[in-house]
């Protein structure tokens, strides 16, 4: 095996030629970058004006496959909402009313309670259990076996002395009537 050590040559100069460029040169540079920058921007344009063209595409093929998609699953649906919802609607109906029903019942029995009675009725109750939520207060428009509970905005007024009128009444409408001639007695 033979190796020879090749020697090469240098052809550079000391640095004291160094290569002046003529006006021609520096224009023809100036037009090849000027044409390379042309070109390069036509390209870009191009490549977004394809890439635009390929999405507008695919939004295009997107819809029509949702909506053919869509197609296909209407009687499924339909089926679903007429036939399968109102089935789940009665089965749960009563777990859910009576979830709500739970859910306003403690919410109701923490907020307070007023209770309006009449002046002379006050002290009595004073004697009775007291509830930590229920609050007994004076109202001077209700009479005896009268009373105003208010909790949350909602009113209810109990009036035992108008509630015994009414039986009153309806008992003593009972009684048969005493006979008279004009009734042919």
């Amino acid at each position: 095996m033979n190796t020879s050590r090749i020697q090469l040559e240098k052809f550079e100069g000391d640095g004291a030629s160094l290569q002046i460029e003529s006006p021609d040169y520096r224009r023809g540079k100036a037009d090849g970058l000027l044409h390379a920058e042309t070109l390069n921007a036509t390209k870009v344009a191009q490549s977004i004006s394809e890439i635009s063209s390929t999405l507008n595409d695919m939004a295009f093929g997107y819809e029509e496959a949702r909506h053919h998609l869509l197609g296909q699953l209407q009687p499924l649906v339909r089926q679903i909402a007429d036939k399968v919802l109102p089935d789940i609607a009665r089965v749960g109906f009563g777990a859910h009313l009576s979830e709500l029903i739970n859910l306003e019942l403690e919410a109701s029995a923490s907020l307070p309670i007023h209770i309006g009675v009449a002046p002379e009725v006050l002290g009595a109750l004073d004697s009775l259990e007291k509830q930590a939520h229920c609050v007994f207060v004076s109202d001077p428009n209700l009479i005896e076996g009268q009373a105003v509970i208010q909790q949350n905005g909602v009113e209810v007024f109990l009036d035992i002395p108008s509630l015994v009128l009414d039986l009153q009444t309806a008992l003593n409408g009972l009684e048969s009537p005493e006979r008279s001639t004009a009734n042919g007695t």
